[in-house]
């Protein structure tokens, strides 16, 4: 069964953050770390950066062309 379409709109900041840190979880670390050769607390540090970085992330872009870049771009491959 699929999932009715939503209309488009704006979502505030504030709520997609809060949307986002409800549906970001940390499920079976334990087993991640192993499979990775890390360790629990680094996946827990970098959760913590993430959901501290949201805020950020998730804020919205103004409308309109994004700027060029001066910096020299990576060659195309």
């Amino acid at each position: 069964m699929s999932e009715a379409a939503m209309p488009r709109r704006k979502v505030k900041p504030d709520v997609k953050v809060a949307a986002m840190r409800e549906s970001l979880r940390l499920l079976n670390v334990a087993d991640i770390a192993r499979r990775h050769r890390l360790s629990k607390q680094a996946l827990y540090n970098w959760y913590q950066e993430i959901l501290e970085a949201l805020p950020d992330i998730l804020a919205d872009d103004k409308p309109g062309r994004k700027p060029k870049s001066t910096d020299e771009s990576a060659p195309p491959f």
